[in-house]
């Protein structure tokens, strides 16, 4: 059963029920092993990494680079994954998979999409204060 979820609106294209964020079991022994400190600063590491890679991402889109709009999709997927952030994995799993034949408008909207739910994801972590 998951410890801290939130299920994103339903929006067209999306999977409503996709898991937001869901603390990883590796991420919740560093709580129950008494230091949740170094959650909070792996979490913040993700946050300001995924913010850089997500900005080098719309670069990428706005200069026509479908292989650096992949592979900054693959890199965010296996970081969202690492952390719990589900639903974000997903949508950068999406943008990875299509980055090569999908048109500049659909790519767009993922990114846009992507964005916004790691907006989401970030403000309910920090929201979230009692992992165990």
């Amino acid at each position: 059963m998951p410890l801290q979820t939130e299920r994103p609106n339903s929006t067209a294209g999306q999977n409503a029920s996709a898991v937001l964020w869901d603390l990883p079991d590796s991420l919740r022994e560093f709580v129950s092993g008494g230091d949740p400190e170094m959650v909070v600063e792996i979490l913040t590491l993700f946050q300001d990494d995924s913010s850089v890679r997500l900005r080098e991402l719309n670069d990428a889109l706005a200069a026509g680079d479908r292989d650096a709009v992949r592979k900054q999709a693959h890199t965010l997927k296996g970081a969202a994954l690492q952390i719990g952030a589900i639903a974000m994995s997903g949508l950068c799993r999406e943008m990875e998979l299509l980055a090569t034949s999908a048109p500049g408008p659909q790519l767009l909207d993922l990114a846009c999409r992507t964005w916004e739910c790691f907006e989401r994801t970030c403000r309910y972590m920090l929201q979230t204060e009692n992992w165990g």
